[in-house]
């Protein structure tokens, strides 16, 4: 009961930030929607980094995390939050590999063995956050839980189910409307 009532302040948080816009929205993809998920302004919000860090650190208190991961750009504060929150290490996956340097994925300390949460800001598809998962899979880690903050229900559920992958929304498009 006590997450429902999180989750509850997490949706009223998202609605008074006005993170979650209704109206006709051209998207990134180039298609039409008649709403808009702001994510960067969850993101660079501490009341709402607060809330979805202690959303999630309640739900995986029970489990044993060895790491917590974010996709850049958009889940490195929400891993870091909940990095703060929990306790546990955490993990960056960059989008592409480095040229240069050490040229890593995934910067931390990931070993062999290690079990990972992965958390996403907001999904659609969820190919970014399969890409992440697969990251942290490829290198030894395994993972336990995906979260995501904003789901838009468009499927990347059912996607990343089919991948074996079960995403755990905190909040679904249809909470909001």
């Amino acid at each position: 009961m006590v997450i429902e009532q999180e989750k509850n302040l997490l949706i009223s948080l998202l609605k008074d930030n006005q993170v979650i816009k209704f109206g006709k929205f051209t998207l990134s993809s180039g298609r039409e929607s008649d709403f808009y998920v702001d994510m960067k302004k969850a993101i660079t919000d501490p009341e709402i980094l607060s809330q979805v860090a202690k959303i999630i650190s309640h739900i995986i208190l029970d489990d044993e995390i060895d790491l917590v991961a974010g996709p850049a750009l958009g889940a490195v504060p929400i891993a870091t939050a909940v990095a703060l929150q929990s306790g546990i290490p955490m993990l960056m996956i960059r989008k592409a590999q480095k040229g240069y340097g050490t040229s890593k994925l995934i910067e931390g300390e990931l070993k062999e063995g290690n079990r990972v949460i992965v958390v996403e800001d907001v999904t659609t598809t969820g190919n970014s956050l399969l890409k992440a998962v697969r990251a942290v899979q490829d290198n030894g880690g395994v993972v336990e839980r995906t979260f995501v903050i904003v789901d838009r229900e468009e499927g990347a559920v059912e996607h990343l189910k089919k991948e074996g992958v079960i995403l755990e929304p905190l909040v679904s498009i249809s909470d909001v409307k």
